[in-house]
């Protein structure tokens, strides 16, 4: 039996979960529920809830998933930039980070820090709530239809995230070659044990990724106001922005991100809102964050082996201490300092162990995550929206909204005299806000990626500043031909499943 299809057999298998209300503040303190056959498994609407719990759980992850955005996702988006760095030094000795930061070597990567299982598992049960629904297999489905409806595209949006993430961790760019070499396997179905599964290319990922958004988007059915921890109509909009601007669609990523800008009920934090609004319980957490995952208690989340975790200082003077494993570049910290007034450099907090003497007092720990293991952690914000009209307005050649989307960000970080204008308003410097906004939110190396960007950590000691050393390949990367930049699609599945193609060995 195939390794993929026996993550598929397992996502079907037991995606029920005991039964909770939706409504409930622990919503993930939740356990698999074994056993349940197949064919039955999701007939009655207290099922169907149960599943969706199960979904997001998968989705978001747990102590033992940390695999996607556990833990992975967030890393492997931040350390194969140049803005984040692994410390080993003063961090917890996670060997594994090095494998993202390193480029390391095939092997290396496709032991369990690759970003392939747990996606799948997603997948596999957004496919069961999506064939339930479709089927009419629920049988007390007419007391609620609506809410038979919302779980459907729901479904349908979270399944869409996972094969969007998939196609631009194994895929080429779609900008590189117009989506015609490999990308992820699409599953639409529960499949099984026998079925053989490859990959489509590109270009048919994002088609489907498309058609799975705007079909959950125009269907009425998705929530329009905010529960955290759930996909809302807004979301799913951001979402869809976020695959047009990496296709390249600007006219579509464009429309979109203004549809959420115009008509949405989120507003940006404002500078003095800034720092304190990560924070859970702060009176304007929500007013931006059109999806995150809802963090209540230790279960909630993967506990120490999360990624907010990883962004706390290792030090026991603390009330909490972290693992210390990742801190911001000096680099990255340079260019924040251009501008004292941006209120960005307070998302850093100085580094208070006497002993830590190479930041010399520069604030380089990230707190987007102030209340640690427990804080909520952001998927989609009104800032990347934002960040995305600006970008595409200007590759569209309207410079104007593209300033004016772009200030709307500048105006709300700083008190300098730094706004852009038509004239002078430049892709570099849309590019060089959005890493400074979304730092931290595995962002930055998919940016890179999108546009063809050369990653430069350092070219020699005298700025390598605090970095941690590296081979001399891993100091610059050129997204769109070093081969590197993509990783292979684990051993594991190819040795399972040798219909399934690999990436260019390296």
């Amino acid at each position: 039996m195939k390794l993929l299809n026996k993550i598929y057999k397992v996502a079907c298998g037991v995606a029920l979960l005991s039964a909770v209300s939706s409504c409930s503040s622990d919503w993930m303190d939740v356990t698999p529920t074994n056993g349940v056959p197949a064919e039955t498994a999701l007939s009655s609407l207290s099922a169907l809830e149960s599943a969706r719990v199960g979904m997001y759980k998968s989705f978001k992850g747990t102590s033992s998933m940390t695999d996607y955005y556990g833990r992975q996702m967030f890393v492997y988006g931040e350390l194969r930039g140049e803005d984040l760095q692994y410390d080993a030094e003063n961090g917890s000795s996670r060997g594994e980070f090095y494998y993202f930061m390193e480029f390391r070597t095939a092997d290396d990567f496709t032991s369990s820090t690759a970003i392939w299982q747990s996606p799948f598992v997603v997948i596999g049960r957004a496919n069961r709530i999506i064939a339930a629904a479709d089927n009419n297999s629920i049988a007390d489905a007419a007391d609620n239809p609506q809410e038979v409806a919302q779980y459907k595209n729901e479904a349908k949006v979270l399944r869409a995230y996972c094969l969007f993430d998939l196609t631009r961790i194994y895929g080429q760019p779609y900008q590189k070659d117009n989506g015609a070499s490999y990308g992820a396997p699409i599953v639409t179905e529960a499949l099984e044990s026998n079925a053989q599964v490859v990959r489509s290319t590109v270009a048919e990922c994002y088609t489907q990724v498309i058609k799975d958004l705007t079909e959950a988007i125009s269907s009425g059915a998705l929530a329009e106001d905010k529960t955290q921890g759930y996909i809302n109509v807004w979301a799913a909009k951001a979402l869809l922005s976020r695959v047009y601007l990496t296709k390249g669609d600007y006219e579509n990523a464009l429309s979109v991100s203004e549809d959420i800008i115009n008509n949405s009920p989120y507003t940006l934090w404002t500078r003095d809102q800034y720092v304190n609004a990560w924070g859970n319980s702060d009176a304007n957490h929500t007013n931006e964050l059109l999806f995150e995952f809802a963090v209540t208690n230790s279960t909630d989340w993967v506990d120490r082996e999360g990624y907010a975790y990883l962004t706390i200082e290792n030090y026991n003077g603390l009330a909490d201490p972290g693992y210390g494993d990742i801190v911001a570049t000096k680099a990255f910290t340079d260019s924040l300092l251009k501008d004292t007034n941006d209120i960005r450099n307070d998302i850093f907090a100085e580094a208070q162990n006497p002993s830590s003497t190479k930041f010399l007092g520069r604030k380089v720990y990230l707190k987007k995550f102030p209340g640690g293991r427990l804080n909520n952690i952001p998927m989609l914000r009104l800032s990347e929206v934002y960040l995305n009209a600006a970008e595409a307005a200007f590759q569209a050649g309207n410079k104007e909204k593209a300033a004016s989307y772009l200030n709307a960000i500048i105006k709300n970080r700083t008190t300098s005299d730094t706004e852009v204008t038509e004239s002078n308003v430049t892709a570099q410097r849309i590019y060089m806000e959005r890493r400074k906004e979304l730092v931290g939110e595995g962002q930055r190396y998919f940016d890179a990626l999108r546009r063809g960007e050369t990653i430069v950590r350092y070219t020699s000691e005298a700025d390598k500043g605090w970095h941690s050393s590296l081979n001399s390949d891993a100091q610059k990367i050129d997204t769109w031909n070093d081969k590197k930049a993509l990783p292979l699609i684990p051993s594991y599945e190819i040795s399972a499943n040798p219909d399934m193609q690999q990436n260019p060995l390296y």
